[in-house]
């Protein structure tokens, strides 16, 4: 709690990975039920860890990078490396990055790009201060999710999950949304890379509340066209 008696948020990160095709696919997660964030769709994704301090080089954000990679690790058994991505065979945690530490093998901390960063608004109990990081994948292992925390995950479109959260199949939250809407609007990974680099600025996002409680954002960066 701050002084005031707002919640402080918590640093938290998630990678929205991109698989490329004809469209190409982002990878959605669902949790199991209870908790803050329960039987929603997300990207995967999680808060940051004591652990992931002091492992990401020379990034002003390394602690969320290797959240990021971490959770995405954690979650579905896709480890990203710097020589691509291998599975991650149920390791997780501290001790998947103190193996790292001892095997020489690198986080692809430098693949991600960062599209958003969303802080919580200060009238919310449970606040987060989450990075958003855009990820391509062109030869991933197989999803293993885990079972602890998700319920299954699938790949889609942008438009195709949007078109699942509309007619309610899969429930949102505005983040993942928003996401959603502006990859929509992108034509290949490489668009979406391309128009994300370069965005210190206007990523990040303060949503703002309405009276009827709902939340509008502003920003995500902005549209090339």
């Amino acid at each position: 709690m701050t002084s005031r008696g707002v919640v402080a948020p918590r640093p938290a990160s998630s990678v929205v990975v991109l698989r490329p095709g004809d469209p190409f696919e982002v990878l959605l997660v669902r949790r199991r039920g209870g908790g803050t964030f329960g039987d929603l769709v997300v990207f995967p994704g999680g808060t940051v860890d004591e652990s992931d301090r002091g492992r990401g080089g020379n990034f002003e954000d390394g602690a969320q990078r290797v959240a990021a990679l971490r959770e995405l690790a954690e979650e579905t058994g896709l480890l990203a490396l710097n020589h691509g991505f291998v599975t991650a065979d149920g390791r997780g945690g501290e001790p998947l990055l103190e193996e790292l530490d001892e095997s020489g093998d690198q986080l692809a901390i430098e693949s991600l790009v960062m599209i958003s960063r969303w802080i919580t608004p200060e009238a919310m109990p449970h606040r987060f201060d989450t990075w958003f990081y855009l990820l391509a994948a062109d030869d991933v292992p197989d999803v293993v999710i885990d079972e602890r925390e998700l319920t299954g995950f699938q790949w889609a479109g942008p438009a195709e999950a949007l078109d699942r959260a509309r007619a309610g199949e899969w429930r949102m939250i505005l983040p993942t949304l928003t996401h959603l809407r502006w990859l929509s609007r992108r034509r290949s990974v490489e668009q979406a890379l391309e128009e994300a680099r370069g965005a210190d600025g206007r990523t990040l996002v303060l949503p703002r509340v309405e009276a009827d409680g709902s939340l509008v954002p502003v920003l995500l960066p902005e549209d090339g066209a």
